[in-house]
């Protein structure tokens, strides 16, 4: 799968196991679900994130180890252990912040100043162009709100499960594609579902409706969990 479609896989997961566990988690910190559903792709120097590491991806094979049930769990015991290092993992986090909020504002730019073409004008460009500036909004809130709350460990393990579940989202999503993933690795045989090629119209297709959808769950999420009230933003903001 591609990049931005990793992301809104990866949310759609999260916000819809939250939603029927009825379990939750301070609503900000889904930026890191965002980071983490596009780290496996660090191996590929075209990547959104592989080509500001273009090394990595010099040495490591496109779909290989980062890609396979031996790669996650090199990440997640790695994240554990810098957890541990407090000033590190607040760095780590910081850069992981800022990917996960410029994939998400890619995501919007991408499908809401795209509406007024796919319904053939019946939303104006002016009004796509004003959703986006209030999408923009939110997610810059976010953004320093999750800045804000990173400096304090209490929300450091509720971080790293996102990190985990957003990792294991994008393994999956590349699992149901053509090319599949070398889960086994380092035995190279790469296993699928191979329902769609990536990058291919079928994606392309997933990939709006997956958008739709996020909205709704991210709509479900805030009437279960009281996301609408002045309380939910600004406890946590108490704690620091």
């Amino acid at each position: 799968m591609l990049a931005l479609n990793h992301a809104q896989l990866a949310v759609t997961a999260t916000l819809g196991y939250c939603i029927y566990y009825n379990t939750t988690f301070y609503l900000p910190l889904i930026i890191f679900v965002v980071f983490a559903s596009i780290l496996p792709d660090i191996d590929h120097p075209g990547s959104e994130l592989g080509k500001y590491f273009k090394p990595i991806g010099k040495m490591l094979p496109h779909r290989g180890v980062t890609h396979s049930i031996l790669g996650t769990l090199i990440v997640v015991g790695l994240m554990n252990y810098i957890l541990k290092l407090n000033n590190v993992f607040t760095f780590f986090l910081v850069i992981a912040g800022l990917f996960g909020w410029n994939v998400s504002k890619k995501i919007f730019e991408r499908h809401i100043l795209s509406i007024d073409e796919k319904t053939r004008g019946v939303i104006s460009h002016k009004q796509t162009e004003i959703m986006f500036s209030v999408f923009s909004f939110a997610i810059n809130f976010i953004l320093l709100i999750t800045l804000a709350l990173i400096w304090k460990q209490q929300y450091a393990e509720q971080i790293l499960t996102l990190i985990t579940w957003g990792y294991v989202a994008h393994i999956v999503g590349d699992f149901v594609t053509i090319e599949g993933v070398p889960l086994l690795w380092p035995i190279k045989q790469k296993f699928g579902l191979k329902l769609f090629r990536t990058g291919g119209a079928m994606e392309g297709l997933i990939g709006f409706f997956l958008f739709f959808i996020n909205i709704y769950l991210i709509y479900k999420f805030g009437e279960q969990f009281k996301i609408w009230t002045a309380q939910y933003w600004l406890e946590p903001l108490w704690k620091l």
